[in-house]
């Protein structure tokens, strides 16, 4: 099974339980830092043209601000909202960063994408408009 068709079945058998889980203010805050991550890493690797305003069940719900609805390709788009989704459905609490936790959740291929995507955009996430999410993400990962 492919990403697309878990992200699929995911909201198919899960769906209330993920919209509710957007609703919190520290999911809501993650989601948006993931996204803001991937639009540094997709504006600097992939074509300006394909690049458009990022849609998903969480844009939907109101999780992203109006100002921090990133711009992605589709490729990006794909990889946000499958982090969308296991963000939603993380059942850790305090959540870890999902570089330091014991349950890797991700698919492999997935999980190598925001490795690459973070190791990429974390550096430059100061100088693009995601300061406060950068230094907040920082922080949380060294505490887990």
């Amino acid at each position: 099974m492919n990403a697309e068709e878990a992200i699929d079945r995911a909201y198919e058998r899960l769906g209330e339980r993920i919209h509710e889980k957007f609703r919190c203010k520290d999911i809501a805050r993650d989601i948006v830092t993931l996204a803001g991550m991937a639009e540094i890493y997709c504006a600097d690797h992939h074509d300006d043209a394909q690049r458009v305003p990022f849609r998903s069940e969480a844009t939907e719900a109101g999780v992203y601000p109006a100002r921090k609805i990133p711009r992605l390709c589709p490729d990006c788009a794909r990889h946000v909202r499958y982090g969308e989704v296991r963000r939603a459905l993380c059942t850790r609490d305090p959540r870890p960063s999902c570089k330091t936790c014991s349950n890797h959740c991700y698919a492999p291929d997935e999980a190598a994408w925001q490795r690459t995507c973070m190791a990429y955009a974390g550096p430059r996430a100061m100088f693009r408009g995601h300061a406060i999410d950068a230094i907040r993400h920082l922080i949380q990962t060294r505490r887990s």
